[in-house]
């Protein structure tokens, strides 16, 4: 389970978490991996229950050693579970919650983990800029203290690639950009970072350091998140987008349009104008989650008119019918489907949840690459959303496919892994489309969580619904596998609307 959350694979870790609860019962440090891994699914409720239940019994008397050594680990991670709660709804109570716990761990703890004493001093850091009370020791103290021990650590061992992303932020909290910047360097080359370790620093950059790659927050804090953005468009083919900074990323687009450009020169197939399509889409791009919050897909809006007819301009939620469906097992149940925007909640006082109104067309996945299945095998889900308004237009849809050649390209915008929103942007080759009209493959990097998301041709204008993808996909002509992604066609899916409706009303 270590080595699926180090490469980001959380869905596994988490269905191998609750296969061994159910089988075995609670393990310590099994739980503390499946906790991991619920958390960066988002499901934060669940990850607090199972969290505080390790911690009961590893304080319990007779608890195993094992158990014992676990039990600041279990903190830790409720305190990124206080911290992702600010993060995601602006509470100023989660964020002093979080780092109390941060604190009160690290002075508690004989060792003094380094990795709990970044964290206190990234929040707060962040407690200043939110306007609350300055604690006794104010961070760039704690820093100075931190950043002498880390230099004797790295000194010592060498190896440990966490100590240079440490020394990167903690340089940060002081304000030494270049030291900051050299450190980031190291630790991007490190031979021992993994995905798992840029993720977390990149997101950390991003949502408490306020940084981004377009300019939009600290000076320093933007440098870096620059420099961990062009990594990771090389070595994972995908952009992350805070939602809180669409707004703000808006208006640096016309203020400052050479200086956004020059920060990815020379990243191949980026521009300002795909800048600009991508961002203006985020905030018709949702996530389906249950009532216990966790993040299960992706889905979009589109005018329900570019669907069907008969269903009028109003904006309607596709997603996959193994995302939300009464039929499908594994689906969430309609009624128990909430589906969150979160460009929408960034610029609102607490998160805004939309219940399914009405299911309009609902049609069963067929399996992967089969195109011999029925045409109304779609996986696709069309529903009216709960108090959707305005300033939800929906996104622009192709009236065609487009044609499939060298420099075909597709990008797909979801919730990969039930995060934020992420945008793959490099290697999106469209692969080829079935001679219905109805499979679309391409090999565009997409994770767990990005069934449902929007398929976008070259000019940003939905030509499919993703679905998903596999190393040994079947090929659409000819024999043999090839590794690929699949969509299902928007035209299929205006295909199968249509004759539904038309033989309901008969």
């Amino acid at each position: 389970m270590r080595a699926l959350n180090a490469h980001r694979h959380f869905y596994h870790a988490q269905r191998l978490g609750e296969a061994w609860y159910s089988c075995v019962g609670l393990d310590p440090t099994i739980a503390k991996h499946h906790a991991q891994a619920l958390i960066d699914l988002s499901g934060l409720d669940a990850a607090e229950r199972l969290l505080h239940e390790a911690l009961s019994a590893a304080e319990a008397p007779g608890a195993s050693a094992d158990a014992a050594c676990e039990i600041v680990e279990y903190q830790g991670l409720l305190g990124r579970i206080d911290k992702q709660r600010f993060v995601s709804r602006a509470n100023k109570g989660s964020l002093i919650k979080a780092t109390d716990r941060y604190l009160e761990q690290f002075h508690a703890q004989r060792d003094k983990p380094y990795w709990l004493a970044i964290n206190a001093i990234a929040l707060m850091s962040r407690e200043l800029k939110e306007g609350l009370p300055p604690r006794p020791v104010s961070p760039k103290q704690m820093a100075q203290v931190l950043c002498e021990r880390l230099l004797a650590l790295y000194a010592n061992d060498p190896g440990d690639s966490w100590l240079c992303s440490t020394l990167s932020e903690t340089y940060l909290a002081l304000g030494e950009c270049e030291s900051a910047e050299f450190w980031l360097y190291r630790f991007l080359h490190h031979p021992r970072t993994l995905p798992f370790h840029v993720e977390s620093y990149e997101r950390q950059l991003r949502e408490i350091w306020q940084g981004s790659a377009l300019g939009t927050g600290p000076e320093c804090a933007n440098r870096l998140a620059t420099i961990i953005a062009r990594y990771v468009l090389r070595s994972e083919a995908r952009v992350s987008i805070s939602p809180g900074r669409v707004q703000a990323i808006t208006e640096e687009i016309a203020k400052r349009p050479a200086e956004l450009e020059k920060n990815f020169a020379g990243e191949s197939g980026f521009s300002l104008a795909m800048l600009q399509r991508m961002v203006s889409a985020c905030s018709s791009i949702g996530c389906v989650t249950k009532r216990g919050m966790e993040r299960l897909g992706t889905g979009f809006l589109v005018a329900g008119a570019d669907i069907n007819p008969a269903w009028g301009s109003e904006p309607v939620f596709i997603t996959n019918a193994h995302v939300i469906s009464e039929e499908v097992a594994g689906a969430i149940q309609p009624n128990d489907a909430l589906v969150t925007f979160e460009v929408e909640c960034a610029c609102a006082p607490q998160p805004v949840f939309h219940r399914i109104a009405e299911v309009l067309f609902t049609s069963a996945p067929g399996g992967l690459g089969m195109r011999c299945a029925r045409r109304d095998s779609l996986d696709v889900t069309i529903v009216r959303l709960t108090e959707t308004t305005t300033e939800f237009s929906g996104l622009a849809t192709a009236r065609a496919l487009p044609l499939v050649g060298q420099k075909a390209k597709t990008y797909v915008v979801g919730h990969p892994l039930g995060s934020g929103l992420q945008i793959s942007l490099h290697d999106s080759l469209l692969l080829d489309i079935d001679d219905d009209g109805r499979l679309i493959h391409y090999r565009t990097p997409t994770d767990p969580g990005s069934s449902g998301s929007p398929v976008f041709n070259s000019q940003w204008e939905v030509i499919g619904v993703h679905h998903g993808g596999s190393a040994s996909m079947p090929r659409l002509r000819g024999e043999g596998c090839y590794e690929a992604n699949e969509g299902i066609a928007l035209h299929a899916v205006r295909s199968g609307a249509c004759v539904t409706s038309s033989a309901a009303s008969q």
